[in-house]
């Protein structure tokens, strides 16, 4: 069973972290915010995150649109990836399917009580968790 497990959301300025300590519950923690399309600032403020938790894999969600095909997020987030690696060498970064992973996230505040408007602040770690349970889904830990 894979532990402590780290799924990114990333967008041009914010990245959502949430984390799988056990390898099948999920937590999210926090919402990087950062200068627009500065993805080494990103890079500086996620090390914190990747010492303190242990982290032995990462999950980065992978845009495309509703057909299948990238769109232009989708080459952001495989130029982001290698330096993840130079960044992070030796903890294995995957892809996984992000489609529509903010919406669901939004679905599921709503159904807590948190309009839109609240939920600014915390929708891209929400949506960080809807990718990593569908990781641990995706490789039977869920």
């Amino acid at each position: 069973m894979i532990k402590n497990i780290l799924a990114l959301d990333l967008g041009r300025g914010s990245l959502g972290v949430a984390i799988s300590r056990s390898g099948f519950l999920v937590t999210p923690l926090t919402n990087i915010r950062f200068r627009m399309e500065d993805y080494d600032e990103a890079l500086d403020l996620l090390k914190e995150v990747v010492s303190k938790e242990k982290v032995e894999r990462i999950v980065i969600g992978y845009p495309s649109y509703p057909s299948g095909d990238p769109c232009p997020m989708s080459e952001v987030v495989l130029s982001f990836i290698p330096k993840l690696q130079e960044r992070f060498p030796g903890i294995a970064i995957d892809k996984q399917d992000e489609r529509y992973s903010t919406s669901e996230a939004s679905a599921v505040m709503v159904s807590l009580g948190k309009n839109t408007r609240k939920q600014r602040k915390s929708i891209d770690s929400k949506a960080a968790s809807v990718i990593l349970e569908r990781y641990l889904r995706k490789i039977g830990q869920l």
